[in-house]
């Protein structure tokens, strides 16, 4: 049977030693690229939340107002009918939308 010296067992100790400090050096990267990871995704969650809740109905407003501005001469019935037709349409794509929405990235 073979002894081991001292030599060989500090030796054995220093690589062991190493290596178990490579192991949490790589747990740590690991752990940090996860917790940015899951800051992203909430980060991403929360922003088309809030682009869906707010975007919208900015962008209806925006719009209705961009056509008072810029047709002002045009006969009333015309005017609702311009404002109609493509309000009823993004109400409806928005609605479409919204079925399927899910707050998750």
């Amino acid at each position: 049977m073979e002894t081991i010296t001292d030599y060989e067992l500090d030796t054995l100790f220093q690589q062991s030693a190493q290596q178990h400090k490579a192991v949490e050096q790589i747990n740590r990267q690991v752990m940090r690229t996860v917790r940015r990871d899951m800051r992203l995704k909430t980060l991403r969650k929360w922003t088309k939340l809030l682009g869906l809740c707010f975007g919208l109905p900015v962008a209806v407003v925006l719009y209705i107002y961009a056509l008072f501005l810029f047709m002002p001469e045009m006969p009333e019935q015309l005017q609702t009918v311009c404002i109609a037709i493509p309000v009823a349409t993004v109400l409806a794509l928005a609605a479409q939308r919204l079925h399927y929405f899910s707050p998750e990235v």
